[in-house]
């Protein structure tokens, strides 16, 4: 009987040993694929932040550009070359009731029944 112990136990201890080394490899395996995705995941962060400066960086030239464009030193000199235009004077702005005299206001009914030819 003995013997017949003996055997079973190490035969136990055999499939404990290969328990043991199954578990191993499933860590390693595990470990790889964690250990890859990690990587992976960190050269993103590294590209996405390059990305990030570089839009960052054209970001201030279009505002340095803008700032250009919009100055009104360059505008008054653009306007003096091309348009040639001027303040306008007090004299020059109306008022709605201004407008309502000079234009005269038409309903839209009284022109739908005079129609097109007349």
């Amino acid at each position: 009987m003995s013997v017949s112990y003996s055997g079973s136990r190490r035969a136990a201890q055999r499939v404990s040993w290969f328990l043991l080394f199954l578990i191993g490899v499933a860590l390693t395996i595990t470990l790889y694929f964690v250990k890859t995705h990690a990587q992976s995941a960190k050269r993103d962060v590294r590209d996405l932040s390059r990305a990030i400066a570089a839009e960052e960086a054209a970001i201030r030239v279009l505002r340095a550009e803008l700032a250009y464009l919009e100055s009104p030193a360059r505008l008054s000199e653009l306007n003096d070359v091309h348009l040639k235009l001027r303040p306008t004077r007090p004299e020059q702005e109306r008022r709605v009731g201004d407008i309502e005299a000079s234009f005269i206001l038409v309903e839209a009914g009284v022109l739908a029944e005079a129609g097109p030819n007349d």
